[in-house]
């Protein structure tokens, strides 16, 4: 008597779509992380040297004395924005924030600025490599922490896409006489009582379902052995073999394309 045997790895586009998705998560979570650490307080930097820019310039256009010692002092000091006071604690600058300690030069023309205060901003972005255009609100802590913990869920998410990475590839789907592998469980043949081939197929999903001992265990052809008509379509190969030795109850198994069951 000939014994069938046959092993169904994990293919190719199974780890494709695996690096994909991890890509995505964790380009994602580094993006959160970038904004929590450096994003954000760069964006309230250009933000609060933009409205103390505007305050200035305001200020420049009326009939009054200029300070002389404006260039000695910060450009964001506890600015007044939107009725809440600009400090460290609640919308954080980047460590590096040089407008904390003086006012540039551009901000300290008085006569540019009382020209048009508008251009010594454009200049002082350009000099500062800062958008032209600030953020339409400042970002306080609260939306900095969003930051680090939107960061860590993505990488969770990615650590356990690693995890199944790995575990899938360690595992496959095989028949060995009568002695079926899958989803990581051994199991005979006549132990099923009912095997569900609803979603079975190229055309579906390439699941199936083997109720071993009142249990549902997955037998998951695309992503072992797949149905490629190249490769001969190993996980059909296998169903068949197990078929052909099954005799228990089969739930709605079909075929498209003229593949005969």
């Amino acid at each position: 008597m000939t014994t069938t045997s046959i092993t169904c790895r994990p293919t190719r586009d199974t780890f494709v779509r695996f690096g994909i998705v991890l890509l995505a998560f964790f380009g994602f979570g580094l993006y959160f992380f970038y904004d929590g650490a450096v994003g954000y307080r760069k964006a309230n930097e250009v933000y609060f040297s933009y409205q103390a820019f505007a305050r200035l310039g305001s200020k420049a256009s009326e009939s009054y004395a200029w300070e002389a010692d404006k260039a000695s002092k910060p450009l964001i000091a506890a600015e007044q924005v939107e009725g809440e006071w600009m400090v460290e604690g609640k919308y954080p600058l980047p460590a590096d924030c040089a407008a904390v300690h003086s006012t540039p030069p551009e901000a300290a023309d008085h006569a540019a600025m009382r020209k048009s205060w508008a251009d010594c901003w454009t200049a002082y972005t350009a000099r500062m490599h800062f958008p032209v255009k600030p953020a339409e609100h400042a970002f306080d802590t609260a939306a900095i922490r969003e930051q680090w913990l939107a960061g860590t869920a993505c990488m969770l998410i990615s650590a356990t896409i690693i995890f199944l990475m790995l575990r899938t590839h360690k595992r496959v789907m095989a028949l060995e006489g009568d002695m079926v592998t899958a989803a990581g469980q051994q199991f005979r043949i006549g132990d099923i009582s009912r095997l569900d081939l609803r979603q079975w197929g190229k055309g579906y999903k390439g699941v199936a379902y083997a109720t071993v001992n009142g249990r549902k265990i997955r037998m998951d052809g695309m992503t072992y052995g797949g149905f490629a008509p190249a490769d001969n379509q190993p996980a059909e190969q296998l169903m068949q073999a197990l078929l052909a030795q099954y005799k228990g109850e089969i739930l709605e198994y079909e075929q498209k394309d003229g593949q005969n069951n």
